[in-house]
């Protein structure tokens, strides 16, 4: 009996160290896991550069196809009507027939300031011979000072009825010549306002060109082998537009863009739109492109020097950005004032330097000011998989 309580005495003993061990082997393990802890948790981050690069922003207008020229075209003389040679939509070139005047009493006219010509020649040669022979009575004594001056004055009348006579027989040649009109440059019939028979006077003839109604001409000839896209911008942009900048043409309604500049700055603003009108030509020697189309411009001024940063490190409202960049192992936040590029970047007019970082990725909106950051680089997040960095 006394051996028995002796052994189940030890055995209770022995239990206890056993456990005070375990006690203290899991006191070590606590002690020495919250020592591994961190005092707080890191966020993985990437870092992006402000760098300066040259900047070309496009100015965008609207506007209108229209030909190098446009005239319309009316009668040079009062009459009639009587042919048409061509169409709208014909393709004419410089000097062709377009229509006719009649021209029947303008001929008759023609005839006779001719023979008037010939009578006023006869005349001046009779008047010169007569004051021939006065002259040389006049030197035997036998014509009078009075008489030679007769003579003079005769043959002076006679010389100024054939120059008025020649000078109305030209006047007719010309009515004559103008009852045909003709094409004054290469270009494309595009309005037809009357037909055959249409009694039309000249603008000298009551005041209009178009008689008894009826459009303001005969025809209408647009010169389109080069046309010009007529174009607003908007004022702001006037600063960076000059002549000779370059840009291209979109006319969406056929598929096609050109390449161009601007040849003409209008010096009016539009005070309504607040635009600004330029002009930029168009080689069309197909003729495909047609005026009245609607078309779109892109201007391209000259270069200049930003300090661009990826839109991505922008955090904060419009009117109060902001970027983190790192700073002794913690986010540090900088304001700054920003403006849209593209829908990539943004150029930051203050707040960073070029060369200076900023702090960027998909953990971005878990920073603060002072959280602890993590700088990651793509090779590291590629070697430690896809989900190395948790989204929110």
């Amino acid at each position: 009996m006394k051996f028995a309580f002796g052994g189940a005495r030890l055995a209770a003993v022995v239990f206890s160290i056993a456990a005070l061990g375990m006690l203290a082997s899991c006191g070590d393990g606590d002690r020495k896991a919250e020592a591994e802890k961190p005092a707080a948790d890191t966020i993985s981050v990437f870092e992006t550069t402000a760098t300066t690069r040259e900047l070309v922003e496009p100015v965008v207008g609207t506007g209108t196809i229209a030909a190098a020229k446009t005239t319309t075209l009316g009668p040079r003389v009062t009459g009639i009507i009587d042919k048409i040679n061509v169409y709208v939509g014909a393709r004419v070139k410089e000097g062709d027939a377009l229509f006719h005047t009649r021209d029947t009493e303008i001929k008759l006219r023609v005839a006779e300031l001719e023979n008037q010509v010939k009578l006023a020649r006869a005349e001046v040669r009779n008047a010169s011979r007569a004051f021939d022979r006065s002259n040389e009575l006049h030197s035997s004594g036998f014509v009078s000072n009075g008489g030679l001056d007769n003579a003079q004055a005769a043959k002076d009348t006679a010389n100024a009825r054939l120059g008025i006579a020649q000078a109305q027989l030209a006047s007719a040649k010309q009515m004559l010549e103008d009852c045909t009109v003709r094409a004054p440059f290469d270009g494309v019939i595009t309005r037809r306002d009357v037909d055959e028979g249409k009694y039309m006077m000249t603008m000298g003839g009551m005041g209009s060109m178009s008689g008894e109604g009826g459009g303001n001409g005969v025809l209408q000839i647009m010169k389109i082998d080069i046309v010009a896209a007529i174009v607003q911008i908007p004022e702001v942009d006037l600063r960076k537009i000059q002549v000779g900048t370059k840009g291209k043409v979109i006319v969406d309604s056929i598929g096609r863009s050109f390449d161009s500049y601007v040849i003409i700055l209008n010096d009016l603003i539009d005070t309504t739109t607040r635009g600004v009108e330029v002009r930029l030509p168009i080689v069309n020697d197909d003729y495909s492109v047609k005026p009245g189309l609607f078309a779109r411009a892109e201007l391209y001024p000259e270069p200049r020097k930003v300090l661009s940063l990826h839109r991505g490190a922008v955090q904060g409202t419009e009117s109060k950005r902001y970027v983190y960049v790192a700073e002794n192992g913690a986010a540090k936040r900088v304001p700054v004032e920003t403006r849209q590029i593209d829908a990539s970047s943004v150029e930051v007019l203050s707040g960073l330097s070029a060369g200076q970082k900023a702090l960027i990725g998909p953990n971005l909106p878990l920073i603060s000011d002072g959280t602890p950051i993590k700088i990651e680089t793509v090779a590291a997040v590629a070697a430690e998989g896809p989900d190395a960095i948790k989204t929110p």
